[in-house]
């Protein structure tokens, strides 16, 4: 029988043991860079033409985003990376309105913003009104811009708009439908005044004011939820609206309902 001497022994037992632990570091930087991903894709209200919504992808590898589109708008982007996936991630598509022909936009000092200052009386059915105007960002709807286009039906408007001024939308007796962005903090005097067929008002969170007559003789309003970030309603913003069931938002309900 063949001794092998301790010394030596000693050298063999050294190297094995850093060979497996070389070995075990290798297949755990393999397996760990094998691990895969799940990518979700959230079209928010869009189509699928072509590809898949949810993908699973191996690590640091990319997901391939799918064809989509949306009636009445482009898509704009993707609101995450899908390159070089390292953990599950939702990605939505981000959509911009192609805007109705039609408006007009005012003339502003600054090259940055600009604001809805008019409409052509033929505008009809539905208008989509997006957050830019020629690389500009739309914040409000100026005075009476859009009053008197009685054949309106519904009106599409992006977050960014802080403000629609009063009579924006007086006398659009065909409107029947409006959600109202969470970056609108005020509505101005008579801003929906006499929108007979107005059935459907969404207000978001974040609006401060609802100024005097603002939906006033807007009868086929059957219900409406006041938002708790509301600060001021004036006593008339309703007036007129007899068969209208007015809720207000839970903390609203908690603090005091808004004062007129």
């Amino acid at each position: 029988m063949i001794q092998i001497p301790k010394h030596k022994l000693k050298i063999i037992v050294v190297f094995a043991t850093l060979f497996l632990t070389v070995v075990i570091l290798l297949l755990l930087i393999f397996f760990h860079g094998k691990k895969s991903y799940t990518v979700t894709f959230e079209l928010d209200g869009g189509t699928l033409i072509s590809g898949s919504l949810v993908q699973t992808v191996t690590r640091g590898q990319n997901a391939i985003p799918p064809t989509v589109t949306k009636d009445g708008c482009y898509f704009l982007a993707w609101s995450a990376p899908y390159r070089q996936i390292t953990h599950d991630v939702t990605i939505e598509a981000i959509w911009e309105y192609e805007t109705t022909p039609g408006i007009i936009y005012s003339e502003s000092e600054s090259s940055n913003f600009t604001e809805i200052s008019g409409a052509y009386k033929y505008i009809n059915g539905e208008v989509y009104i997006g957050a830019y105007h020629d690389e500009k960002k739309l914040l409000g709807i100026k005075r009476g811009a859009f009053s008197g286009c009685i054949d309106i039906t519904r009106v599409y408007l992006l977050d960014g708009l802080i403000t629609i001024e009063e009579e924006a939308f007086l006398g659009c007796t065909g409107l029947a439908e409006i959600a109202i962005p969470e970056t609108v903090t005020r509505i101005g005097a008579n801003a929906f005044s006499g929108c007979e067929k107005l059935e459907k008002l969404t207000l978001n969170e974040g609006l401060l004011e609802i100024g005097a007559g603002a939906f006033a003789n807007c009868t086929s309003l059957k219900e409406v939820v006041i938002p708790a970030s509301v600060k001021k309603i004036d006593e008339t913003a309703f007036e007129g609206c007899e068969d209208i069931v007015i809720k207000y938002a839970e903390a609203a309900e908690e603090d005091g309902s808004p004062t007129d």
